[in-house]
């Protein structure tokens, strides 16, 4: 167990303590470019853009405010129950 130990602190060391061939920089790119989706997001495409700016737009001409029916299923609930 002892050696397991060992040799994990022995590559550890060799990949990021002062002696290491690889700068500190090097490692904040490879942690940018793992964590790039989550950082930034995908773009949306203008199809996207659109179709979410319709939904919106229909939405407040229906009434609901634009959230995206939600008020309409609570109303919709309502007069079942009566």
């Amino acid at each position: 167990m002892n050696q397991i130990v060992d040799d994990a602190y022995t590559v550890t060391s060799n990949l990021f303590g002062p002696e290491s061939g690889i700068p500190w920089w090097a490692w904040v790119f490879v942690v940018a470019a793992i964590m790039f989706k989550m950082l930034f997001g995908d773009p949306k495409t203008a199809r996207e853009v659109a179709d979410e700016r319709d939904q919106m737009m229909l939405g407040e001409l229906i009434g609901d405010g634009g959230k995206n029916g939600k008020k309409g299923n609570k109303s919709k609930k309502n007069d079942k129950k009566k």
